[in-house]
């Protein structure tokens, strides 16, 4: 089916200053239209059968998910544009289905261009982004009592402090540790932190998360993320391709991930 010249484009993202640059950014495009979603309208009203269909939608992270589970964009394509690269939080919502995944502060020609990707049936996944993804078909996960470990040393404690709190001995966290490290190919405890909150392994706050969200299963190809179309930087397949030569075997991220 043929497309119109024009690209119209929903804009249902939390904050008011992002929704009112993005809205001005794409006004002065000759192929975008911007639709601004209020709290006051009813999303059927805007991309209901009753007005010509969104081509995409710009969303927050929350915001995005939620109406991709309620069902109301029905075949419109959800492009996320948040400030947050956790790993966990990016693959689930990949998961979901949405189509696009920008972090603020990229340029605004790589938004543009991936909003007309995600029009024309591709996808729209920055670097880093990309870089996550595939670190995260890499990653090898933590057991119940590893993940609780780490959560101890979030929290700066030693291994005889966490030894205490969890009463157990202090060989058993040493070992635990050793494998929390191995596992995050981490040089030290410092890094694995570190590398745990990029990843957003740990049970961690979502943008908005005073409105609940509820997920529910959706069939999903990892191999849509590394072949439909995507237009990604070379160094961005690269980092894909990697990740699948390596052995890589594809995690499934759940809510409690992120």
């Amino acid at each position: 089916m043929a497309h119109s010249s024009t690209i119209k484009v929903l804009i249902a993202h939390g904050d008011p200053l992002i929704t009112a640059g993005l809205a001005a950014t794409l006004q002065r495009q000759p192929d975008f239209e911007a639709v601004v979603f209020r709290p006051t309208l009813k999303v059927s009203s805007v991309i209901g059968s009753e007005s010509p269909p969104a081509d995409v939608v710009v969303a927050d992270y929350d915001s995005g998910l939620r109406l991709i589970v309620s069902g109301a964009v029905g075949r419109h394509r959800v492009v996320i544009l948040t400030h947050s690269d956790s790993q966990a939080m990016i693959c689930h919502a990949l998961e979901r289905g949405v189509r696009g995944y920008l972090l603020l502060g990229c340029s605004i020609q790589d938004l543009l261009d991936g909003l007309r990707s995600v029009r024309a049936g591709g996808m729209a996944i920055g670097p880093l982004v990309a870089q996550r993804v595939a670190e995260w078909m890499n990653h090898r996960a933590l057991t119940p009592r590893e993940e609780e470990i780490l959560r101890q040393m979030m929290l700066g404690l030693s291994n005889k402090g966490i030894a205490i709190r969890l009463n157990v001995a202090v060989g058993t966290v040493k070992t635990h540790v050793k494998s929390v490290l191995d596992k995050l190919h981490a040089a030290s405890r410092t890094e694995a932190v570190a590398i745990a909150q990029r990843r957003g392994i740990l049970q961690e706050k979502r943008e908005g998360s005073h409105h609940p969200v509820q997920f529910v299963p959706q069939p999903f190809s990892w191999a849509a993320i590394g072949r439909r179309r995507m237009r990604l930087p070379v160094t961005a397949n690269m980092a894909l391709d990697s990740a699948g030569a390596n052995g890589g075997t594809p995690g499934s991220p759940t809510p409690a991930d992120g």
